[in-house]
């Protein structure tokens, strides 16, 4: 029974390997038509089927001759030629061609899980206000780790295109995961073209001569922005970087527009403020000459006679 079963395993593989060979094809050898004596001839062996695109294979051409400047094509119809000097001791020589297949397995690759690791995150960002932007944190790691940014709770996924908003400055908190996590923070600096607010005047904007008065420009931008004025006259005193300017002393000269210049290398924003001047006002002097000749006296008597009518009458009171 023993020897049954080994005699069909044997007849099985050898029925295998005849189905194999059965399969594949046989190289051709091919030769030119007319031969002559001490010229050249070219020889070729050929695969005749382009079937076995699968397999790989090398052809040679068989022969006791020395073959010289082989040039083998490999694809479609596969064929390797060569030249072959004759004389002539070569007639009736055998010349033939062998096919040598080989196959092999699709490659796989070996995967191993390692944890993430950030390989292009930079620490610094600059950004600029209402541009496009995204976060591009590059990590490696098996599985390939996801990344994502997060700063006030907003998530935001390496790639993911946003428009940048004013409030984007600060510290975001950037994660790389797949097994394992790691994380590090990106510091964002977002700019932004200058915003006047107001401008701030001292103590009024509306004075009179000789007064002194103060107006300050207050805006807002990254980077921080370079301050000019338009104004009615020079007569004025600025600060270091222009953003207060003084009047003393104010004149009629001074009443009108001044208007603050505020740029960077984003924008430029102009506010103006109106700076009105009065004349001073005039206090009548009093003729104390008046108050006492006969007239004055006149008119205080009956004054002087209710006030001591009314001390009187409380002393009086306290006396009953």
């Amino acid at each position: 029974m023993e020897v049954s079963c080994l005699w069909s395993l044997i007849i099985v593989y050898i029925f295998r390997i005849c189905r194999v060979h059965a399969l594949l094809p046989i190289p051709i050898i091919s030769l030119e038509d007319k031969i002559k004596i001490n010229e050249e001839t070219k020889v070729t062996c050929l695969l005749p089927s382009s079937e076995c695109q699968c397999l790989e294979v090398e052809l040679r051409i068989i022969t006791e001759e020395k073959l010289k400047n082989c040039v083998s094509h490999k694809g479609n119809f596969s064929n390797v030629t060569c030249t072959l000097e004759v004389t002539k001791d070569m007639h009736e020589v055998e010349l033939s061609c062998e096919a040598h297949f080989r196959t092999k397995s699709k490659p796989q690759r070996l995967n191993i899980q390692t944890e993430p690791e950030f390989t292009d995150c930079p620490n610094k960002l600059v950004w600029i206000e209402g541009e496009e932007n995204s976060f591009h944190c590059k990590a490696r790691g098996f599985p390939p780790p996801s990344v994502v940014c997060v700063k006030d709770s907003i998530v935001y996924m390496e790639g993911e295109k946003f428009t940048t908003l004013k409030n984007m400055s600060g510290d975001f908190r950037c994660r790389a995961s797949n097994f394992d996590a790691v994380s590090k923070t990106v510091t964002v600096s977002v700019q932004y073209e200058p915003r006047i607010s107001l401008i701030i005047v001292q103590p009024s904007d509306s004075v009179s001569e000789g007064e002194n008065v103060t107006l300050i420009c207050d805006a807002d931008a990254i980077p921080p922005p370079s301050y000019s004025w338009h104004t009615p006259t020079t007569q004025l005193l600025y600060d270091h970087d222009n953003r207060t300017i003084q009047i003393k002393d104010v004149k009629r000269a001074h009443d009108g527009f001044y208007i603050c210049i505020a740029q960077n290398k984003h924008g430029i924003q102009m506010l103006k403020q109106k700076i009105t001047v009065h004349e001073p006002e005039i206090v009548p002097e009093v003729d104390l000459g008046k108050l006492t000749g006969r007239n004055g006296a006149e008119k205080m008597e009956p004054a002087l006679f209710g006030l001591l009518a009314v001390l009187l009458h409380s002393s009086f009171y306290y006396l009953f």
